[in-house]
């Protein structure tokens, strides 16, 4: 053996180690997908200290270093910059509690790219991260689909799947986003034969379920990534190949989803159900055995190369045949393409539903999107640079709106949640990030053989379909959506091939990252372990039966979290519940204090001293409250009946 060889070996253990280490990373969004999208702190906290704990073991082993491509640099520069800035917010978000919480869930995005990104130079294979997303998340679709029936009125509302992320769009695109990297490995025949039967098995089960939230959101977003994937693939007659079961098991199995819906609730739902789920299951069991059998021709025959050409020269030529005579149809049927547009613009405008009793897909309605969106430029026009403060736009929703619409938190589209709430900075630093991923991976498409073209044209398409569900949605408050998208901009940032931007980093650089590594994943764990403690005591206090056992766990989760406006509120129930009045009301006055521009402590403690026979400081808490949501009739209603109780009051609002 000669001198050289032992580096092989250590060098190939190198690399598994990086493969284990990135699959862990990608199985932590299917976690979440499980715990309501990990909306919640109790679901994306321990990913989060995990995440933090991988950094720092990669920064002690020097593997931060190894990011030497400008591009790598760059993208994680601006990520960083982005969640810099959201920590800065902090300081003029009115609600401090709420801008926590959010710059939590950024610092979990950049220490899950940074670690991508080290994982990725140090050799890890991205189609074991693909895999791991792919069949991690069609593990959760399978263990949910024997829940439907059973569990119906916790899984539906209004005959539309929840889900385990709790709601509907976000189960759309949590089934959705790693649709491209399951038909990538189906269509490989560099993937074991089991493992592209798997994939194309979890493709079609995620994409049937998918259907069930009537999700129009996702179909879109779905159309606009699909040319992303067949432009860039290295094997668009593979592609096609996989793609093709699994869009004819939708065709087939549509009239029975769509029919879940059409049932709407209660026993006819759960009929439904019990009709669909079987035919959901020989779809998926279908498109694995076509998997397997086209795997195991592959392991036997290879046609050859002039014959696949003209393979793929027929399919095309059929594809574009299917297309027109689509066209053709959409013509006879509905007229004009620009009138059509022009009428779906208008519904969306006006709320229009029509459609929707034979199919939500049918309707163009923009579910009050129009207002959310005006509130949040509203919001940017009036702070430019700063914003609003990171997760504040609540507050200045109620009060902007202009007219009635339900409850809401987010501004319901990424970019301009960026500009409502961090102002041009934090804009410009994410689309600097976004754009650098997306230059990174399309300038390397020159470069690779054809299995490195599609696995970068499977990134690119979920990371597309991700932005693209995001302009509509409010995806960054669920991690199992945009944390593999960040591992997906990470692998286009990445580089392709160990000599890539190799001499870009010195000693001291690698110094430098080891310690920001570390500062990071500290940052992590002094921003997570309190807000996960916090909540732990929380819950158990919500459980105790007993009100002072209560009280006690209460009182500790606000010492954890002393910012959090929720909490106090929480605490003046229980006081009053015990009969501590004044107690009662120092907290109530402490949640306003934390929350000063949001109406509903206000109304809170305007309930409390008006269940006690004090109309006179309820009266003013609750005009309070009305300026700041003045289109709440039940706000109305209060004043009004507390200024007609007391004459001498002077009638406002």
């Amino acid at each position: 053996m000669s001198a050289a060889s032992p580096g092989k070996p250590l060098a190939e253990h190198g690399r598994l180690a990086a493969s284990l280490a990135l699959c862990a990373l990608a199985l932590l969004a299917p976690w979440m997908g499980w715990r309501y999208g990990g909306y919640y702190v109790g679901g994306w906290a321990p990913p989060a200290l995990a995440s933090a704990a991988l950094l720092l073991v990669l920064a002690a082993a020097g593997a931060l270093g190894r990011m030497r491509s400008p591009w790598s640099a760059a993208a994680a520069a601006l990520l960083t910059g982005y969640a810099a800035w959201t920590f800065l917010s902090l300081l003029w978000s009115p609600d401090r509690g709420e801008a926590w919480q959010g710059a939590g869930l950024t610092l979990l995005y950049l220490l899950a790219f940074w670690a991508a990104l080290s994982l990725l130079s140090s050799g890890a294979s991205r189609r074991w991260a693909l895999a791991a997303c792919a069949l991690g998340t069609g593990a959760v679709a399978a263990l949910t689909l024997p829940r439907l029936a059973p569990e119906a009125e916790e899984l539906f509302v209004n005959g539309r799947l929840l889900g385990t992320a709790g709601y509907s769009n976000a189960e759309a695109a949590f089934l959705l986003l790693p649709f491209w990297a399951a038909l990538c490995l189906a269509g490989s025949p560099r993937v074991n034969p089991l493992l592209r039967c798997l994939a194309l098995a979890a493709a079609a089960l995620c994409s049937q379920l998918a259907v069930l939230t009537q999700s129009r959101g996702a179909a879109m977003a779905l159309a606009a990534s699909l040319p992303v994937f067949f432009l860039l693939s290295g094997r668009r007659m593979r592609g096609a190949l996989a793609l093709l079961p699994v869009a004819a098991a939708l065709i087939l199995n549509f009239p029975q989803l769509n029919g879940v819906y059409l049932a709407g609730e209660g026993a006819a739902l759960e009929e439904a159900l019990r009709r669909a789920v079987p035919q959901v299951w020989l779809a998926a069991l279908a498109c694995g055995l076509y998997g397997l059998g086209w795997a195991l021709l592959d392991a036997r025959w290879r046609p050859p190369a002039r014959a696949a050409r003209a393979a793929g020269a027929a399919t095309l030529a059929a594809l574009l045949l299917l297309a027109a005579a689509g066209g053709a149809a959409f013509y006879a049927r509905e007229g004009s393409p620009v009138r059509w547009v022009q009428q779906k613009a208008e519904a969306f405008q006006n709320g229009d539903r029509s459609g929707q009793e034979q199919s939500r897909y049918l309707s163009a309605s923009g579910s009050g999107r129009l207002v959310m969106w005006r509130v949040a430029w509203e919001d940017f026009a009036r702070h430019p640079v700063l914003g609003v403060g990171t997760h504040n736009y609540e507050a200045t929703y109620y009060r902007l709106r202009g007219e009635r619409a339900g409850y809401v938190r987010q501004p319901h589209s990424l970019p301009l949640e960026a500009l409502a709430e961090r102002g041009v900075v934090g804009g410009a630093l994410l689309a600097g990030f976004l754009g650098v991923c997306f230059a990174a991976g399309l300038r390397r498409f020159g470069g690779l053989n054809a299995e490195g073209r599609t696995q970068l044209a499977a990134a690119c398409a979920a990371a597309a379909y991700w932005l693209a569900h995001s302009g509509l949605e409010w995806f960054w408050q669920f991690p199992a959506i945009t944390l593999p998208a960040m591992l997906c901009l990470a692998a286009l940032a990445a580089p392709w091939s160990r000599g890539e931007g190799e001499g870009g980093a010195g000693g001291r650089t690698e110094r430098s990252l080891r310690l920001a590594g570390a500062g990071l994943a500290a940052l992590m764990l002094a921003t997570a372990l309190p807000l996960y403690a916090a909540d732990r005591y929380a819950q158990q206090s919500a459980a105790a039966e007993n009100p002072w056992m209560a009280l006690q766990r209460l009182e500790t989760a606000r010492r954890l979290n002393p910012v959090s406006a929720e909490l106090p509120l929480r605490e003046a129930e229980l006081l009053e519940r015990v009969g501590d009045w004044p107690g009662a009301t120092g907290a109530y006055a402490e949640a306003i204090r934390l929350s000063p521009e949001h109406y509903a402590p206000y109304a809170a403690m305007a309930g409390f001293y008006e269940r006690h026979g004090d109309a006179q400081n309820a009266l003013e808490l609750y005009r309070r409250a009305l300026e700041l949501n003045p289109l709440e009739p039940a706000l109305r209603g209060k004043v009004r009946r507390l200024e007609e109780a007391s004459p001498s009051s002077p009638a406002r609002g």
